[in-house]
């Protein structure tokens, strides 16, 4: 069990909350593990129960732990991933505070260097992924929704593929805003993404040639972020609060 230190200073949640979060990160607390209850917490820290209770509700908010009730309840430490990313950039564009057009430059800089380093690392086994990726696309989707994550699946191994965690959390990121604004206008889907359209990408990426895979991306990317860049107005109009 780690040794807290006892806090004097003001703002003690937050000092509270450095020193949990502190200890999740180096490993001290495992995922699956409980933290020390609200006594055992406020006794080592010297502070209340609602200086830890605050700490405890940020850290599930921030995807550290999460909460359970009942005999064995108490805050659990979580397998940090990449949502809670990932939802910090849909609550911006929500928010109205980044836009399809950022969204495509950002894309186009990152997806065709994410294309490369996947070229350079292929397996015989990232090759077999991706080709079930490619013929998932043809299937007749259960709704729209799916449709649009079985066109969206290359994109996602090509991210896992890359071997840069950040890059995966970026462009996953990027994908998870793009489905929502899909979602929400429900184009016409063959003129946003015809299946079979990352053929050239994936074939690039197997064949391990880092500069045709790029290029390909690039040229998938034009088309589909021009076609996406059309869909903000209407995504907009159909989100705007009604006026009373």
């Amino acid at each position: 069990m780690p040794q807290f230190k006892p806090i004097k200073q003001s703002r003690v949640s937050e000092v509270v909350l450095g020193q949990l979060k502190e200890a999740i990160l180096l490993g001290q607390f495992k995922s699956g593990q409980k933290l020390p209850s609200e006594r055992e917490l406020t006794e080592q820290f010297q502070v209340s129960r609602g200086v830890i209770r605050e700490a405890i509700r940020v850290l599930e908010v921030t995807g550290f732990v999460v909460t359970r009730q009942g005999q064995a309840g108490g805050a659990y430490v979580t397998s940090l991933s990449f949502d809670h990313i990932s939802s910090a950039f849909l609550d911006l564009f929500l928010a109205n505070k980044i836009s399809i057009p950022e969204l495509a430059k950002v894309r186009h800089h990152i997806e065709p260097e994410i294309a490369r380093l996947a070229a350079r690392r292929i397996t015989e086994e990232d090759g077999r992924r991706l080709r079930e990726a490619q013929e998932a696309e043809f299937e007749t989707p259960k709704d729209y929704s799916d449709r649009v994550l079985k066109h969206q699946r290359v994109h996602y191994l090509l991210a896992e593929m890359c071997g840069n965690h950040f890059f995966e959390a970026i462009s996953k990121s990027m994908l998870n805003v793009t489905k929502e604004i899909v979602d929400a206008v429900e184009p016409d889907h063959k003129a946003l993404h015809l299946s079979g359209e990352h053929a050239a990408i994936i074939e690039a990426v197997i064949s391990g040639d880092e500069v045709l895979a790029a290029e390909a991306m690039r040229v998938h990317l034009d088309k589909f972020c021009r076609s996406l860049g059309k869909m903000e107005e209407v995504y907009r109009l159909k989100t705007r609060p009604r006026e009373e």
